[in-house]
């Protein structure tokens, strides 16, 4: 699924491939010339409004190109900066991916054991998605954009995924973006070079500077086991000052200080307060387990308590 900012950007691409503005592609394919125009994207509330099947239809006759075609304009990485909706709308994506891949599960009756021994009426597991091809293209499509948009192409040297979850994420973004990738262990390997760090990390980049490196994770908690991998990445000579993540839990205080503490910004896909929300409006579970779900991620703490008690 596309977002409301990367159907106008590909018509907006479609228009320059061709030698016009959006109003002259407009005017070419017998829409009016303001059809288009950017105040034309929005409602006056703010809400997106997208372009009509009609009018991409009678775009790609005058320009003789096809829906295959049109959509190539969108797949490439995206310059353009996030719209506040833009990333509303990967979030709830995302969200979806995950519900509908059984990537996330909710189950308040039987709630699952963490490794920590707690118990949690809520379980992801990212590793799954990457045996779903459709929903996993989405999500790197999204998480490109989002590197591309929040960081810049070119303030990104390297993508570095951290084992093991990372890596074939790491992989995956680093193929759409075109950029070298490597990874990096929990501890180093324990005979050959001892490496911590596979691949090349050279210890320059094309400006004379150390190489900007972006640690690409499965997930985030509360952001500790970052620690090991960026500092690991920074004594090899890396810059390191982002990380990304599919999804990031978003109810642990301490998952901001983590990062602040270490000097990263981090960047996401989804939380669990956007999968809550697409839960109750998709109907994916019953009230009960809607409402047990959200006590969970106001208070993890208490409805532990509530649950030992119980």
């Amino acid at each position: 699924m596309f977002t409301h900012g990367q159907i106008w950007q590909g018509l907006d691409r479609l228009a320059s491939s061709q030698g016009y503005s959006p109003s002259g592609l407009a005017k070419l394919a017998g829409l009016d010339a303001t059809s288009f125009n950017k105040s034309k994207r929005t409602s006056p509330e703010g809400k997106p409004r997208w372009p009509s099947t009609e009018s991409l239809s009678k775009v790609l006759t005058v320009t003789n190109l096809t829906m295959s075609d049109f959509v190539s304009f969108i797949d490439e990485p995206s310059q353009a900066k996030l719209s506040q909706q833009d990333r509303k709308q990967i979030a709830q994506n995302a969200a979806k991916a995950l519900i509908e891949t059984e990537s996330v599960l909710f189950n308040a009756k039987e709630p699952f054991t963490l490794k920590s021994g707690r118990k949690s009426p809520v379980y992801i597991d990212c590793r799954r998605l990457v045996s779903f091809v459709k929903e996993r293209n989405e999500l790197m499509n999204h998480a490109a954009h989002m590197l591309t948009s929040d960081i810049g192409a070119d303030h990104i040297d390297i993508l570095a995924g951290g084992e093991t979850a990372g890596i074939p994420y790491g992989a995956f973004i680093s193929d759409r973006m075109n950029k070298p990738m490597i990874y990096v262990r929990k501890e180093p390997k324990g005979y050959g070079r001892m490496a911590q760090i596979e691949g090349v990390l050279p210890e320059k980049n094309d400006n004379g500077k150390k190489p900007n490196v972006i640690l690409i994770e499965d997930l985030q908690t509360d952001g500790g086991s970052k620690k090991i991998f960026v500092e690991a990445l920074r004594e090899a000579g890396a810059k390191v000052e982002h990380a990304f993540v599919v999804f990031h839990y978003g109810i642990f205080d301490a998952s901001e200080k983590n990062m602040n503490d270490l000097g990263i910004t981090l960047h996401a896909l989804t939380t669990w307060w956007d999968v809550l929300n697409v839960a109750k409006t998709n109907h994916y579970f019953d009230a009960d387990t809607l409402k047990s779900v959200e006590s969970f991620l106001n208070n993890p703490i208490k409805w532990q308590d509530e649950c030992d008690a119980a």
